[in-house]
């Protein structure tokens, strides 16, 4: 649960401000005719440039992206305290964090550009170490 929870906040910290969002411009020229003249040379086209950005440098619309970029980190730190909760005795409140760790961690499937990076590699543990935490608590 802790290696979720490590992976969790270093996969939010890359995805805000790791250069990993691809971008391309390019510019048009066209001339404007003056009123009554025939149509001037047709517009001409710039070079494209091409690169690599970080999403605070794409997305200026704060707190939007960071907001939901930290809720999809630090939920596997919660689902981790309730874990921790739960080990030293007090299981119901560290049950219901734990799920509620997992719920907020589940709403980055909503998100087309986070999902392929937080699914795979933070939902996915996270869930398989919450049902080990539940199944061995039982057990023991």
């Amino acid at each position: 649960m802790f290696v979720c929870a490590v992976l969790g906040v270093v996969l939010g910290v890359a995805f805000l401000f790791a250069p990993i969002h691809g971008i391309c411009t390019s510019s048009v020229s066209l001339t404007a005719p003056p009123l009554g003249s025939t149509p001037g040379p047709p517009a001409t086209f710039g070079p494209q440039v091409c690169g690599t950005e970080a999403l605070w440098q794409r997305q200026p619309i704060f707190p939007l992206p960071f907001f939901a970029v930290v809720v999809w980190s630090l939920a596997p730190v919660l689902s981790y305290y309730g874990v921790r909760l739960r080990a030293s005795g007090v299981v119901s409140v560290g049950t219901l964090v734990v799920v509620i760790g997992l719920v907020l961690e589940a709403t980055v499937m909503i998100s087309w550009g986070a999902a392929p990076f937080f699914v795979p590699f933070v939902f996915v543990p996270l869930l398989i170490a919450t049902v080990l935490a539940f199944a061995t608590s039982r057990m023991g």
